[in-house]
């Protein structure tokens, strides 16, 4: 067994992360960043309000003060008042040339009886495109960055800032690329992408990833067969030193029974070092279709033999005026920090954005009414429904999904079921994390949110969600119950205030923790 001593970084909730340059950069090119604008309960004047052409910049100011009687979620059930100042900054973008969202928060706590010390972290949610050359080229940019569960089997707890398993995290991805047709014989795109993401924690790693892909394939409309040509180089370069280099190139060859209705198989190779000290290469092969019947619902599915095992992608979608039903069931590789779309259910913003993409087809507009329902919350847009645990290198996972959403006149429901199961790649290796005594880790668990408009200008929700983590090792075993309750109001044309009841518990061994709070905040926007 080999181990490598992981970076030497500051404390989780130190004050001194480093993602503020960077969250400063992304605002400046903000008008590349944007999609959130703030659409209250009462109308505003900013031109995106209306999902009109232009361009907002919105600051804002929230305080928030929590009186809890476990403010570190331990055995200790030390009891604090802690204060939180958040000011932030919205940049919204609909134009031409640009579109996109930015919305940052820096938040600051004070423990008025000393259970930690005063902290200091960054929340971001942002993602865009600038088309740069009219029809050809187009830059990608987007940025996450808020507090995430270190281990598996640690609280989860996000609302409590002193909580030890928490840690600052950011990731940041630019992707330049260039688009075009050749004639009427076939679509192309190269793309470069860079994405960084870094945590706090002492005992993670960090990764960095850079991808170079060329995508080739025939134009689509009234064509019986098909074809596509992908090769990619991907390069995943960890802080405790290990570097993961693969290659691959792809054919597809497609029927279409329908427009409608695709069949595919695939064939390739790629090589790789993931499994192995040098670079081995392997066949791929698989196939799937892609059915949508309408416009309301999709069923596909892929399957693929590659140098790990099994992958595949299966997803099944239907939509009403009033309802919303999808299955996700994903297999592949995850890569510690990045690949969240993989490594998580997904965020609390995303949820919501797919609920309301049946209302509302535009994307600022439908970004204005996600917003709307995440700032009555009081939490992160990046907020995520089942929070994921961070990872030193490489891992095999599965994730299964099964969500439904009940939009009423007044009220909305949400349900989310997850189940999880990850493997470690490196199984030899000691690099600090949760599988260096666990060769599997499982989660399950429920999540349910309901809403309820009582007047135009005020509402109630509540939360109730359990969630269970499960490793091969013996004793790493923790379920996580938790409640909340909350009432929110618009009290003037820009300002809101709320309050919140929450009760966690959280069973596992000598980790077994209760917590009931009440916070309350007031927000105002510029």
């Amino acid at each position: 067994m080999s181990s490598r001593s992981l970076k030497t970084k500051k404390t989780a909730l130190s004050g001194q992360a480093a993602p503020l340059p960077l969250v400063i950069g992304m605002l400046w090119c903000g008008c590349s960043l944007a999609q959130m604008p703030d659409v209250s309960k009462v109308p505003t004047e900013s031109p995106t309000a209306s999902g009109q052409s232009g361009l907002s910049i919105e600051p804002s100011i929230t305080l928030r003060h929590t009186a809890t009687n476990n403010a570190r979620l331990d055995a200790t059930q030390l009891n604090d008042q802690i204060t939180e100042l958040s000011p932030g900054l919205r940049v919204v973008a609909n134009t031409a040339r640009i579109q996109g969202f930015a919305d940052y928060s820096l938040r600051s706590a004070h423990y008025a009886k000393g259970t930690a010390s005063d902290q200091v972290w960054h929340n971001l949610n942002a993602r865009g495109t600038v088309e740069a050359v009219q029809n050809a080229v187009f830059i990608d940019v987007s940025g996450a960055a808020g507090l995430q569960p270190i281990s598996a089997f640690g609280a989860p707890g996000v609302d409590s800032p002193a909580n030890p398993n928490l840690t600052q995290t950011t990731s940041f991805r630019i992707s330049p690329y260039l688009r075009g047709t050749l004639g009427d014989a076939a679509d192309y795109e190269l793309r470069y992408s860079l994405q960084e993401d870094q945590s706090d924690a002492d005992n993670r790693a960090d990764v960095r990833q850079r991808n170079w892909r060329f995508f080739i394939g025939s134009q689509t409309v009234g064509q019986l067969w098909g074809w596509t040509l992908d090769a990619s180089d991907d390069t995943a370069d960890f802080s405790n030193g290990r570097s993961i280099e693969t290659t691959s190139l792809r054919g597809r060859l497609i029927y279409y029974i329908s427009p409608q209705f695709q069949f595919f198989g695939t064939g390739g190779v790629e090589s790789t070092n993931q499994v192995t000290p040098t670079r081995e290469s392997r066949n791929i092969w698989g196939g799937g279709f892609d059915w949508r019947p309408s416009v309301r619902s999709r069923i596909s599915m892929e399957r693929e033999n590659r140098y790990f095992g099994e992958s595949h992608n299966v997803l099944l979608e239907y939509r009403t005026a009033r309802t919303l039903w999808s299955y996700v069931d994903r297999k592949n590789i995850n890569t510690g920090l990045g690949d969240r779309s993989l490594a998580t259910i997904g965020s609390l913003y995303d949820l919501l954005d797919n609920i309301y993409a049946r209302i509302e087809s535009n994307s600022i507009r439908r970004s204005q009414l996600v917003l709307q329902e995440i700032e009555r919350r009081g939490v992160p847009a990046n907020t995520q429904v089942f929070p994921d645990y961070l990872t030193s290198s490489s891992t095999v996972q599965r994730l299964q999904q099964l969500s439904l959403a009940l939009l009423g006149q007044r009220s909305t429901v949400t349900v989310a079921v997850s189940r999880s199961d990850s493997r470690a790649l490196d199984g030899l290796l000691r690099l600090g994390d949760d599988f260096d005594v666990n060769t599997r880790i499982r989660q399950r668990g429920w999540h349910l949110t309901a809403g309820h408009r009582l007047t135009p200008n005020a509402s109630v929700n509540a939360s109730l969600s359990d969630v269970r983590s499960l490793g091969s090792a013996p004793g790493q075993e923790t379920r996580v119950r938790s409640f909340a309750l909350g009432w929110d109001a618009l009290v003037a044309r820009r300002t809101s205030v709320g309050i919140q009841l929450r009760r966690s518990l959280l069973n596992g061994g000598a980790r077994d923790y209760s917590e009931s709070a009440i916070t309350g905040f007031i927000t105002h926007r510029f």
